[in-house]
């Protein structure tokens, strides 16, 4: 908060305000009337670094402050409906319209809400809702090709009418119930917003081992999102053209083969690998020769002590004097 003093001679007038310098990670909107699983998204995301708010009402006129924001309206019986031109509707929508990361989780707000004056959030969501749903809920797994990939997870939230959910347009597939055999979860690239979707509570899934636990999906929603932890938010993801950064296999298990190009006139390169919290875990030695032409470097999964690491979510960072680019990987038992 800050006061701004203007005088005129014996007049004068205090006007406070506030200035925020950058984005806050995330606000948290939980009317569920259970509000447990919100919670637990609120708590593990701040275990892993981001900083964030929560509240019980949706700060309508201040949602531009915040680089995503994460809606959970809870499981029939204790659901939330979003009412189709209700304040909190327009407000969510004009924030994606303007560039925002939304995550948004519940029983019913994808197919049954919406017939019953919900607000219809498949379509910006690239999500096609095709059936009410019943008390099956789980298991759930991840999707190859996408930012669940690897991820197993058992279900223990509230279980009743779980909506089916399938991509539609520029949606893809990021979780399938798989002894039910629907679509539960979707996620969408829509240029302008990115968007992640669950007709299931993150926070009931059970955490396991390796790549699936909540704290990596978290993290993994927020690096969809193009928010990065500090030591890897600042950097861009996007590849220059002439600078390329491709590792393989992805995920792994004991060694990752990272291929690579650099721009005509690079002189210095250095490689580094964080973990999720932003912490530098290790320092790669580039080969004695490398030309424009792919180049590869390894990683044996050792930090800086020679120490074998733990299986998680890690990124490579490759910098040179002009550019840095960086890419996720994920280490798996």
């Amino acid at each position: 908060m800050c006061q701004l003093i203007a005088t005129d001679g014996s007049f004068a007038d205090t006007i406070d305000f506030t200035i925020i310098i950058g984005r806050i990670h995330y606000y948290i909107w939980n009317p569920d009337p259970t509000p447990g699983p919100g919670e637990i998204i609120h708590s593990t995301l701040g275990s892993i670094g981001y900083t964030g708010n929560y509240g019980l009402t949706l700060p309508t006129s201040d949602l531009d402050y915040y680089s995503a924001v994460f809606v959970c309206v809870g499981i029939y019986a204790n659901n939330y409906i979003i009412s189709a031109g209700s304040a909190e509707a327009t407000a969510l929508v004009d924030y994606l319209n303007n560039g925002g990361r939304m995550y948004l989780e519940g029983g019913d707000v994808w197919y049954y809400d919406p017939l019953y004056g919900g607000y219809d959030f498949g379509p910006l969501f690239g999500i096609s809702a095709t059936a009410d749903g019943s008390s099956d809920a789980g298991p759930f797994a991840g999707q190859s090709g996408t930012f669940t990939v690897g991820m197993n997870f058992n279900y223990a939230g509230e279980n009743s009418y779980i909506d089916h959910i399938s991509p539609t347009g520029t949606g893809f597939l990021i979780f399938y119930d798989t002894d039910n055999a629907y679509d539960a979860g979707v996620a969408n690239d829509a240029s302008l917003y990115r968007t992640c979707g669950l007709s299931f509570e993150l926070g009931g899934l059970v955490d396991g081992s390796g790549v699936s636990t909540r704290a990596a999906l978290l993290d993994s929603i927020m690096n969809f999102f193009g928010i990065y932890l500090v030591g890897v938010e600042e950097v861009t993801r996007t590849h220059t053209g002439v600078m390329t950064l491709q590792p393989c296999p992805n995920p792994f298990r004991d060694r990752v083969e990272i291929q690579f190009t650099l721009p005509s006139n690079t002189t210095q390169v250095q490689f580094k690998i964080f973990d999720a919290a932003g912490r530098l875990v290790k320092k790669l030695e580039l080969p004695s020769a490398y030309s424009l032409v792919p180049t590869k470097i390894s990683w044996n999964a050792r930090d800086l002590n020679g120490n074998l690491v733990a299986s998680g979510i890690y990124f490579i960072q490759m910098e040179t004097e002009n550019h840095r680019v960086v890419e996720k990987i994920i280490l798996v038992e």
